[in-house]
């Protein structure tokens, strides 16, 4: 499992009354950095991940000061990921299931 660093933030929906229960929105975003691993020679850019022992820090509601939260960035160790060729059919959201992460003939 991989932990993948991400953004996210609540917003009103302007179009709808302040007292309807669907005005407000969830957005969501992965924070991507170049790649520096194997997989560069896949996609110039890849998720950043964050290491288990690093999830609690990552969490903090309290870490809002953006030179600590560069340190945090900046402290991430290189990930270690082994590129493997699995079906096409993980191009789709539609196909789900534990059968997409075998390898491919």
């Amino acid at each position: 499992m991989l932990g993948f660093a991400g953004l996210y933030e609540f917003w009103p929906d302007p179009e709808l009354p302040e007292d309807d229960p669907e005005r407000w929105m969830l957005t969501c975003t992965v924070l991507t950095t170049t790649t520096q691993d194997a997989l560069g020679h896949v996609h110039d850019r890849s998720p950043v991940i964050i290491p288990k022992d690093s999830f609690a820090e990552w969490l903090d509601p309290d870490l809002t000061d953006k030179a600590d939260v560069q340190h945090l960035l900046n402290s991430l160790p290189e990930p270690t990921l082994t590129p493997r060729i699995v079906s096409t059919r993980v191009n789709s959201v539609r196909n789900n299931g534990p059968e997409l992460i075998q390898p491919a003939e």
